[in-house]
């Protein structure tokens, strides 16, 4: 997955939901923790999930982290397309609070402003992004 003439890595964990890695930049000698998300549709396991990566965020504090991945969830109302229309999310206040208490940063998206499609081409979400640390 890494070239490892660019990347060394120290250690992986997977859980449920979420791969982390812990690691090198090479030519940079920068240190790293990436949090590869594939978080559930579920909105109490989603909140269930942002609680445990932020007690995991908070002992990293200070350090490089990215938090990436397809977290299912919509930062802002502007970020979800439907057909049906003014469908509230529910779990954009918790997925919200997660980032800010974290402060991470959401890098805007290049190109395509959504990254999940419905089959029906009418329906469509950014749920993929990748948050930073202030750090990095």
């Amino acid at each position: 997955m890494w070239d490892s003439a660019k990347v060394e890595v120290w250690s992986t964990i997977s859980e449920e939901h979420v791969l982390m890695i812990h690691g090198r930049f090479i030519k940079s000698n920068e240190t790293f923790f990436l949090f590869n998300v594939y978080a559930p549709c579920n909105n109490k396991a989603k909140e269930e999930l942002w609680g445990s990566l932020f007690v995991r965020l908070q002992q990293l504090w200070g350090h490089n982290v990215c938090v990436c991945g397809d977290f299912n969830a919509v930062h802002v109302e502007e970020e979800k397309c439907s057909f049906r229309g003014g469908v509230v999310s529910l779990d954009a206040p918790p997925f919200n609070l997660f980032i800010e208490d974290n402060l991470l940063i959401d890098l805007p998206p290049c190109g395509r402003h959504y990254t999940w499609f419905k089959g029906d081409g009418l329906s469509m979400s950014r749920l993929d992004r990748f948050l930073l640390s202030e750090d990095w």
